[in-house]
């Protein structure tokens, strides 16, 4: 199967306006596991994206993009990992942990560019300030969308119209135990995003939570969304006897510190 020039130009026009959700309204657009499944369903298979996203997303938990800092665009990648891998017929999670994280760093220089870029048409607002333009501002402020835009949106087009080609070439030519090999990293990319995130968790504070988690999964085979229900009934008490401590400490005149 290949992909039509229509859908091809649908996924541009979400990666263009993915970041500039994320910088803006924050509504979700840029959300990997979002963007793959919207992918999946333009391509006709929803859950090759729901795969994919999941994958990539799942290794990049407790990581963020603060001040100036970059990080692997998973989004973009898992965009064109679900369209030419659901097209190609390829193995979701060797298209993830293959295609997807390699696109992924390299579209980080991407990103640097786009700041880059984005600078120029901040400082002819600078003048515009100086001179009480407003409508210049305003302008400067809105052409600056276009190179964030670009560098989600053109690399997405161009891997779209000319990679289904070498996807299927790289399937045909890499022998199945690398193939098997890309799988089972794929399955471990997974700990890397738990065990970033886990630095950020008070794990030591809260042990009871990680080993009912634990026995949970690894005793009572429960689903993860059982598990995450659960947390999250825990999360709650955990805040509501948090949120009447510090009310009854207020309501006594006290000043004890809150640190939960």
């Amino acid at each position: 199967m290949s992909l039509n020039m229509i859908q091809i130009l649908v996924l541009t026009a979400w990666a263009f306006w993915s970041i500039i959700d994320s910088l803006s309204w924050g509504i979700g657009f840029n959300n990997c596991i979002t963007a793959c499944v919207f992918s999946g369903i333009v391509v006709g298979n929803l859950e090759y994206g729901l795969i994919v996203g999941g994958t990539l997303q799942m290794t990049q938990l407790g990581v963020g993009t603060y001040g100036g800092a970059s990080v692997p665009n998973i989004t973009s990648s898992g965009m064109i990992a679900t369209a030419l891998g659901a097209a190609s017929g390829a193995d979701p999670v060797v298209m993830a942990s293959s295609i997807g994280i390699a696109l992924a760093a390299l579209f980080t220089q991407l990103d640097i560019l786009a700041r880059f870029s984005n600078t120029v048409f901040q400082h002819i607002a600078d003048r515009y300030v100086e001179t009480g333009n407003t409508k210049g501002i305003t302008l400067m402020n809105t052409l600056g969308i276009i190179p964030w835009g670009l560098s989600r949106a053109l690399p997405v087009f161009l891997l779209l119209v000319a990679g289904q080609g070498v996807v299927d070439t790289l399937i045909a030519i890499i022998p199945t135990w690398l193939m098997n090999g890309f799988k089972f990293a794929g399955g471990l990319l997974p700990v890397v995003g738990f065990a970033i995130l886990m630095r950020y968790l008070p794990v030591t504070k809260k042990p009871q939570f990680f080993i009912l988690g634990f026995v949970l999964a690894a005793y009572l085979s429960m689903p993860i969304l059982g598990i995450s229900l659960i947390g999250l009934v825990a999360a709650l008490i955990t805040y509501q006897n948090a949120s009447a401590k510090l009310a009854g400490g207020v309501a006594n005149g006290g000043d004890d510190d809150y640190d939960e």
